[in-house]
């Protein structure tokens, strides 16, 4: 299929390479010496790239230079924040939500095999955890609470300025995966609340590869790897200036287009999801009306599989994710549907749409004929969801 026939929705997943991005990582992409840590010339010419790069990054989050650790992507840094806060052996609780992306839950995991004590708080039906059970849930021995900024696959905002405040006023570290939230939210008011925050360069149209932690100034961080001492000791390993001069082009891309963007996105994804709802029966949408992402829609249909539906959308020309896992093979209900108690036989036929700064009317005027059609010949077909 042409190129430009196909239409974009899966932003959430990876937003496609920005110009200016590639632009940006071509100068050192050229045959060239680009070891930052060198003291010669061309070490000296890449730590300047590489310290612009960190300024841009700091730019985007409202923090200084120094406080961002450089990391090689959102599973990285959220891996690093969740290691980095415990001594070893571990010991001590730990707080997550249970909708967590899972670079968060996954590391949650081990440390509570290695003897650190998790909760992991529950969700409402949209995917918002309840700050009372939060509260409950503090302990004396509680090192830090984890909860993202939005989900990645329903678009649910948390209350993060409110977990900050609480986590504070208990002495209690609080990290933050904004990974999903950084293309369309504001972040400034989150580093100045939480204590470590993390961000990836290819949710902004930057290269894969790469991202970024925040890390308050004066907060002890055990490195997760080791050695070099490169970035003040907190994560070793030549820094990639290719990949870090785009993710600095895109940092300031999104400064510059995101306002501008999240009105005219969530304008789009309404007039897509009121749409769909309307044309298809037995629809029903996943996640908050209010306080979501303004390029999300989750909705997930009756009598339908989500996987053979992504599957026939991806034929007639449009890029989406199923609500549903796939493990060597075999398909796996999501963790976030189950955790907001949606039932079975609708997470199976889950479907989220992410629109990104690209996304036109045209793409969503297609995509509306084309999305009904699709469910309709499924469910022709007898193609229903596997719980």
């Amino acid at each position: 299929m042409p190129e430009q026939e196909f239409i974009y929705l899966d932003y959430n997943a990876t937003a496609p390479l920005a110009a200016e991005a590639a632009e940006a990582m071509s100068v050192w992409l050229a045959p060239r010496a680009a070891n930052p840590s060198s003291p010669h010339r061309s070490g000296r010419s890449a730590r300047a790239a590489v310290e612009k790069a960190r300024r841009e990054v700091g730019e985007l989050l409202a923090v200084e230079p120094a406080d961002i650790v450089c990391t090689s992507g959102g599973t990285e840094a959220d891996n690093l924040a969740i290691w980095g806060a415990f001594d070893w052996p571990p010991t001590g609780h730990l707080i997550v939500s249970s909708v967590e992306h899972p670079a968060v839950l996954e590391p949650a995991a081990a440390l509570e095999t290695a003897g650190v004590a998790v909760t992991r708080l529950s969700v409402d039906a949209v995917g918002k955890i309840d700050l009372e059970e939060l509260e409950l849930a503090l302990r004396p021995d509680t090192r830090m609470i984890s909860v993202m900024a939005a989900n990645h696959e329903v678009g649910t905002l948390q209350p993060i300025e409110k977990i900050a405040s609480l986590a504070r006023a208990r002495g209690v570290l609080f990290h933050c995966d904004a990974v999903q939230a950084a293309p369309w939210l504001d972040l400034g008011s989150l580093t100045t609340s939480a204590d470590m925050v993390s961000i990836s360069a290819h949710k902004l149209a930057g290269p894969v590869g790469v991202g970024a932690l925040f890390v308050r100034r004066g907060l002890p961080l055990q490195p997760h790897l080791r050695g070099g001492a490169q970035q003040a000791g907190r994560r070793g390993g030549t820094e990639p200036v290719a990949l870090l001069s785009g993710f600095a082009a895109s940092c300031r891309r999104v400064r510059r287009l995101r306002e501008e963007a999240a009105q005219r996105v969530r304008d789009l994804r309404d007039c897509l999801e009121n749409a769909l709802m309307e044309q298809v029966p037995d629809v029903f949408r996943s996640g908050a009306p209010e306080g979501r992402l303004p390029n999300t829609s989750h909705l997930c249909f009756a009598s339908c599989d989500g996987n053979a539906l992504v599957a026939r959308l991806d034929l007639e020309g449009v890029a989406a994710a199923s609500g549903a896992a796939c493990s060597t093979g075999v398909p796996e209900p999501s963790h976030v549907l189950a955790a907001m108690g949606i039932a079975p036989e609708l997470r199976g036929g889950a479907l989220r749409l992410s629109l990104g700064y690209e996304t036109n009317q045209e793409e969503i005027d297609r995509a509306i004929r084309i999305i009904p059609e699709s469910v309709e010949a499924l469910r022709r077909a007898g193609v229903e969801s596997v719980s």
